[in-house]
């Protein structure tokens, strides 16, 4: 007996170009979507700059440099008991002075009446009158300003100095300048650190905590976006 051939349970539906066309629709949709929120992605970025919100860690407003002397720093010594021995030395990149009669001594690191002190116990033996006294007259150390000053450059580190002076050193801020974002980069231990400055209330009149520059620092002013 002969057997029919088993009939197929369903048969596939035929897409209708409606459906294919919604589905097109739809996928060019998803599409878009996607670009446009890279889009806003990549506008937002490029509006924002570089994150400059590190916070600033209390201390860092009361880190005055220390005085301390560097090399590169020219110093006079004097003896009032001898001037024939006065000089003028320029701190070796050794860190070490060669003075008369007693030779290198350390210099880098010591505060100018630390080392005037030492020199002084140092000449005991060899002076009647050891009395020694040390000045500096040229500051190796120097902080840098740049970005939307009048005169951007090197400013030297004198004295302890704020961010707000040694922006006025550089001839204070230019017209297009932005008082709320003043940067201050700072290499600590051969890592970079950032500190985000908002000076408008320094320059209306209102009191705020200084930030004391140090060594090398360097102060960079924003351009205002308006």
């Amino acid at each position: 007996m002969e057997t029919n051939p088993a009939k197929p349970v369903g048969t596939p539906r035929r897409s209708t170009p409606a459906a294919g066309w919604q589905r097109l629709r739809n996928g060019i949709l998803t599409s878009l979507t996607a670009v446009v929120a890279v889009m806003l992605v990549f506008a937002s970025s490029s509006c924002e700059g570089p994150d400059t919100s590190t916070p600033i860690p209390a201390e860092a407003f009361n880190s005055r440099p220390s005085g301390s002397l560097a090399a590169g720093d020219v110093i006079r010594v004097s003896f009032p008991g001898a001037p024939e021995l006065n000089t003028v030395q320029k701190i070796m990149a050794n860190g070490k002075v060669s003075l008369p009669t007693i030779g290198d001594v350390t210099a880098q690191g010591k505060s100018v009446s630390t080392l005037q002190s030492q020199l002084t116990g140092l000449y005991q033996s060899h002076l009647q009158n050891p009395t020694v006294l040390v000045g500096v007259d040229q500051m190796a150390a120097c902080v840098y300003v740049s970005g939307e000053v009048m005169k951007p450059g090197k400013v030297p580190l004198d004295r302890p100095m704020t961010a707000f002076e040694a922006i006025m050193e550089a001839g204070g801020f230019s017209k297009f300048a932005n008082p709320k974002q003043v940067v201050v980069v700072r290499n600590n231990n051969g890592k970079s650190e950032r500190y985000a400055l908002n000076m408008s209330d320094t320059l209306s009149g209102v009191s705020s905590s200084s930030f004391y520059l140090r060594p090398y620092d360097t102060v960079y002013v924003k351009q205002s976006r308006w």
